[in-house]
């Protein structure tokens, strides 16, 4: 019976030991943490640095970084509140920067609705064509006005169907066959405006010959054959406007005298042919 007593007393010892040495671990465990949590807090925050916003907001920072334009500076210039949206109040609009905090109103009154344009405030400029619906006429009045005026194939389409997002200018050869194999886009320009593609009007200095003999094949092949003098000169110099037949004297004032012209009064009469003009061969 002694020895069963013994032992009792020897198991209830340590039990009683037990029970005390939490209590100075546990003071030691919260004092680890206060000094802990006093050097976590000890220093003010900084404003983060937009590569810090993109650690959590890494497509965000993409877009900036690829697309952002003007709008490539700190993220707390726009985003003063951050992670201050709360589900139930529902406050996201009281957060969300203004457009109008930077900028007044450069379209005028109107379009004071920025973002159904501007949808994606961190690539301003990429503005989704959808976005304008038919308001393209409210900014860019002259390209509209000469669609009305001039009707052709391009006043049938939307603005969209060449210009796919906003500021986006097309090649010609995006819908259009060239003329001649290795035909630049700048030449198609030079004589098609292209708000009003059929008043073709040819700039001298840029206008190729080549162009022209793409439809007037026959007309080419003489003017490009001839020994006078009009084969020195472009097509465009007499045909400043497609489909315009020029005067003679556009150029030849009265080459002959009165007598003669009042016999001859039509000029291509004794000159036959102005593409190759009759003269003397050696």
């Amino acid at each position: 019976m002694q020895r069963k007593r013994y032992k009792a007393l020897f198991i209830a010892v340590p039990l009683a030991l037990l029970w005390t040495l939490p209590t100075h671990a546990q003071g030691k465990e919260q004092s680890v943490k206060g000094d802990v949590a006093q050097n976590l807090y000890s220093a003010d925050p900084q404003p983060l640095t937009p590569v810090q916003c993109g650690q959590c907001h890494p497509a965000i920072y993409q877009q900036i970084k690829q697309d952002g334009k003007r709008h490539q500076f700190e993220c707390v210039e726009c985003h003063q509140q951050l992670h201050a949206y709360n589900p139930i109040r529902k406050n996201w609009s009281e957060i969300m920067p203004q457009c109008s905090s930077c900028h007044d109103l450069p379209h005028g009154k109107a379009f004071t609705d920025c973002l159904k344009c501007h949808s994606n405030p961190h690539t301003p400029l990429t503005i989704p064509s959808d976005n304008l619906a038919d308001s393209c006429g409210t900014c860019h009045a002259g390209p509209m006005a000469e669609l009305t005026q001039f009707p052709s194939s391009h006043t049938e389409q939307g603005c969209a169907t060449c210009h796919t997002s906003h500021g986006l200018i097309p090649s010609c050869m995006d819908c259009h066959e060239p003329h001649v194999t290795g035909q630049k886009v700048d030449s198609c320009k030079a004589c098609h405006p292209v708000h009003k593609p059929l008043e073709v009007v040819y700039d001298v200095s840029q206008s190729s010959t080549t162009t022209c003999g793409s439809c007037h094949e026959g007309v080419y092949g003489e003017w490009s054959g001839t020994a006078s003098k009009h084969g020195e000169v472009t097509c465009a110099a007499c045909h400043n406007k497609h489909g315009l037949i020029p005067n003679c004297q556009k150029c030849h004032e009265t080459p002959h005298d009165a007598n003669l012209l009042k016999k001859f009064p039509v000029c291509l009469d004794c000159h036959i042919n102005v593409h190759d003009l009759p003269i003397k061969r050696k």
